[in-house]
């Protein structure tokens, strides 16, 4: 195929550094580097190049040690696979040593031993990463026909028992797929319903993980509908959203996004892992107390992203009816969710009564206290005891409906409410 631009051409000046980094160690090392994976096909394909993964043959680890040494920043070692990671001039790169993998069981983690770039590349997910650059003398190595599928706009797997070995490939099949606007090759899809039946042993992290690629995704709704499609949520019992509530809820979080219409500092998180939150709300909302158990079950969720998905089967059945009353009962309604909850129900809900009164909720209803305290109660005679809280709730209330609206109204209602107490 034609090769577009020079790379230089789709790198920002901070990857170019790293690459002459890496190049120079390269040559110093007299270690041959590669770069490799989605950075070439991207380049190939003249996309931009959101990521930088380098393959040397060789001990990636003192590889990464000489690079931080020569040219500053951290670097993080991973000993089980010989990788590393190096983080400078606000890039942070994975460095791979070039390995063959056999996998000893369906779905459990590799063992790897050093080998040649080219079988490397044998080991990746699809022929249009199994792609790498020569550092040395940019020549491209292409031992799967991975530029032919570029230009077929194919994703194709490398051999067939590539979805039984790690079916963590099938959510990134649909993920490519997606993103690059490419069909799956027909023999691959048949290789992804053997796959299927091992979905179920993966870990929840290595699912979490590629679930949560998927949902900061630009469309994350295209490659969650091909896995509906290709029957991977069916293949582990857990329910999903129709595939236009799907598209629904992710056009509303973007719509969101861009307006910034919610205060994102509220929850206290951020951005990113609204979104990320935001991607697993999108699949359990309304879908019953059932799923979201199967989900958490699962996935290794945070205690506050936990808590919150347990929420949304109550928050969900909320009554709309419920949400016509004073706000003192909406609030008493909703009291209990956390702001995540609320926040996550306010996205997908799609009774305009409720979403109101979520919104409502977290940014002023639970802000509004009285100007009472205990103390004050205590200074009038009140002894301590339940009707401290009844009171107290009893003047909160007030001030929600729009009963009293100043303290001297609030004095007024405490005066009376103390002249009825017994």
């Amino acid at each position: 195929m034609t090769i577009p631009q020079s790379l230089a051409d789709l790198l920002s000046r901070e990857q170019e550094w790293v690459v002459e980094a890496v190049r120079a160690i390269a040559a110093h090392e007299a270690m041959p580097a590669y770069l490799v994976g989605g950075a070439v096909r991207d380049w190939l394909l003249g996309r931009r190049i959101d990521d930088l993964d380098f393959a040397v043959e060789g001990d990636a680890i003192a590889f990464t040690r000489a690079l931080a040494r020569a040219h500053g920043g951290e670097m993080q070692a991973h000993e089980r696979f010989r990788t590393a990671t190096w983080v400078a001039q606000g890039q942070s790169v994975d460095v791979v040593t070039a390995r063959a993998e056999t996998y000893e069981r369906p779905a459990a983690l590799p063992r790897v031993t050093p080998a040649a770039i080219t079988d490397d590349l044998l080991r990746r997910d699809f022929t249009v990463d199994a792609l790498a650059l020569a550092l040395r003398d940019n020549r491209l190595i292409d031992v799967c026909d991975g530029q032919g599928d570029l230009q077929r706009r194919l994703i194709r797997a490398l051999h067939a028992r590539s979805f039984i070995d790690d079916p963590t490939r099938i959510f990134r099949a649909a993920r490519y797929a997606a993103r690059l606007d490419f069909a799956v090759e027909a023999e691959t899809r048949a290789w992804i319903d053997h796959g299927l039946p091992h979905v179920g042993a993966l870990s929840g992290e290595r699912v979490k993980y590629d679930l949560e690629l998927i949902f900061v995704e630009e469309a994350p709704a295209r490659p969650l509908s091909l896995l509906r499609e290709w029957g991977v949520f069916r293949a582990v019992g857990i329910a999903t959203p129709r595939d236009d509530l799907l598209t629904a809820r992710f056009a509303r979080l973007a719509d969101v996004l861009t307006a910034e219409a919610w205060d994102f500092g509220s929850p206290g998180m951020s951005n990113d892992d609204l979104r990320r939150a935001a991607g697993w709300g999108a699949l359990v909302y309304n879908l019953g107390q059932m799923s979201v158990s199967r989900w958490i079950d699962w996935i290794p969720f945070t205690a506050e992203l936990r808590d919150a998905l347990a929420s949304l089967g109550a928050l969900s059945t909320l009554s709309a009816q419920a949400f016509g009353g004073p706000p003192s009962r909406q609030s008493e309604l909703l009291s209990a969710f956390s702001g995540l909850a609320l926040w996550l129900g306010w996205l997908f809900d799609r009774n305009p009564l409720k979403q109101q009164a979520m919104w409502r909720e977290w940014h002023t209803w639970r802000r509004i206290q009285p100007v009472t305290t205990g103390e004050v109660l205590k200074a009038r005679g009140l002894p301590p005891g339940p009707r401290y809280g009844q009171l107290l709730g009893r003047l909160r209330n007030a001030w929600l409906d729009g009963e009293v609206t100043t303290p001297e109204d609030e004095g007024r209602l405490l005066d009376t409410l103390l002249s009825l107490t017994v």
